[in-house]
């Protein structure tokens, strides 16, 4: 950071270790159990004047671990979810029901166990099938809805994780104008349907909040190639700076920045290189996520 300093941030996708995205991930080279330490990124982020953060882990719930976190570090705002992978349960609506309950702000539809990465790249190696939310028609299948049903009673947030374009829309029409829907890895060259900045206007035009992570300007994994912070920018702009957050998808494994400084560092280079206003860089990186989280400061 050289001129930046944007305090009260809150990382909304934020990973940690240990961690396991199931079947032969780690023989294919991505091990989650070597990411960042949960311990350091909090007394980072406390160092650092970041809010808070939503820990995302693909294998199990975060609840227990943030109570405990939270309990270790009163002053931060650490908040939990969990993802409906195979590995997590799936679409369970007890698991999700369990999480909600114990305080889960984010349920993350199928990552990577979702239809796009089982016919895409699979790096789990799992022998499918991918895990549908919607049906043949386009429309989001029973269990989405039930699961949406507890989000909305638990003013919570339904994330689209790695679903496929096609499902993205048909879980956004349904649900967006009805609460809170979070596009996910938008535009990410390693996670996600690679949504282009026509794609993330036109959910956001149906209801749904659009992500942009670290993730989007980081090269190296999967081979993917990085937008620059400018092309980032533009696609920002395009969707508007209401209607976006800012978070990293950092902390997942060895070799990839830890979430703290990773968000600093994403935060400086979409203001310095990318030419994004502080005061936008303001309301998607603390007001937005701290409005969808039911939180003021």
């Amino acid at each position: 950071m050289t001129g930046l300093k944007i305090e009260n941030s809150i990382d909304l996708h934020c990973h940690f270790r240990p961690d396991h995205l199931g079947g032969k991930a780690i023989e294919n080279g991505v091990d989650c159990r070597t990411g960042t330490s949960p311990i350091e990124s909090a007394k980072a982020a406390i160092a650092s004047g970041q809010a808070g953060a939503v820990l995302k882990s693909h294998s199990f719930a975060s609840t227990a671990l943030v109570s405990a976190l939270n309990g270790v570090f009163p002053e931060l705002r650490l908040f939990s979810g969990i993802c409906t992978d195979y590995i997590s349960g799936g679409l369970n609506i007890d698991a999700v029901d369990a999480a909600l309950r114990m305080g889960a702000k984010i349920v993350w539809l199928p990552t990577l166990h979702s239809v796009n990465d089982i016919e895409g790249g699979n790096i789990t190696s799992h022998p499918g099938p991918g895990i549908a939310v919607i049906d043949d028609a386009g429309k989001p299948v029973d269990a989405v809805h039930q699961i949406f049903e507890l989000v909305q009673q638990h003013d919570a947030i339904l994330a689209t994780g790695h679903t496929s374009a096609a499902e993205h829309y048909g879980v956004i029409r349904e649900f967006a104008r009805r609460g809170k829907v979070v596009v996910t890895h938008a535009g990410e060259p390693a996670a996600g349907p690679k949504l282009t900045a026509a794609q993330c206007v036109e959910l956001a035009d149906l209801g749904a909040i659009i992500e942009f992570t670290a993730m989007l300007c980081h090269d190296g994994v999967a081979g993917a190639t990085a937008k620059s912070p400018l092309q980032a920018a533009e696609m920002i702009y395009a969707v508007g700076a209401d209607r976006c957050v800012l978070a990293t998808d950092y902390g997942f494994m060895k070799g990839i920045p830890d979430p703290v400084p990773g968000f600093a560092d994403f935060l400086e280079r979409l203001w310095s290189e990318g030419e994004v206003a502080e005061k936008d860089l303001i309301q998607m990186a603390s007001r937005k996520p701290a409005e969808l989280l039911g939180i003021s400061f």
